[in-house]
């Protein structure tokens, strides 16, 4: 999903309506999702998400009063405070029914290196019969697909 901030005037109330549209969009169809938010503007001025103590969402542009999105109990934040929205990626992971993570950099993925890596370990143990480089590339592999699939790394 690509959300485009107007770059004369960035108003923190669109990007209000952006979450909101994206929550809705988790509620009907709870899945990863990848948000680009482009917000060069001719003035510079960032657009930036920060957590009030209340965990509610606050978006402010520079020079503009903060407008507050209350999505505190969905929105878990793994990102620093407060984020920059000029030119940003955010992933989005759904947690359950009603919250959803927010990353700003990828999920742990894993590179094909690796498991071509493992395979090509594995398959010289099997050629040679001996089970210790089979069982530590399943191993590794395994551990790999499970660590990229919590997202943890």
């Amino acid at each position: 999903m690509l959300v485009r901030v107007d770059p004369d005037d960035p108003r923190p109330d669109a990007v209000c309506g952006y979450l909101a549209e994206i929550a809705r969009r988790l509620d009907e169809r709870p899945e990863r999702m990848r948000v680009v938010f482009d917000g060069r503007n001719r003035e510079g001025r960032a657009i930036t998400l920060d957590l009030a103590q209340d965990r509610t969402l606050r978006i402010a542009v520079e020079g503009r009063r903060a407008a507050r999105a209350d999505l505190r109990a969905r929105w878990i934040a793994d990102h620093p405070t407060p984020l920059s929205l000029r030119r940003a990626v955010l992933y989005i992971d759904p947690v359950d029914a009603n919250r959803f993570r927010v990353m700003s950099a990828p999920p742990f993925d894993v590179s094909i290196c690796v498991y071509l890596a493992c395979s090509a370990v594995a398959t010289a143990g099997l050629v040679f019969l001996i089970p210790e480089p089979v069982a530590m590339a399943v191993g590794v592999a395994a551990g790999c697909a499970a660590a990229g699939a919590t997202g943890r790394g």
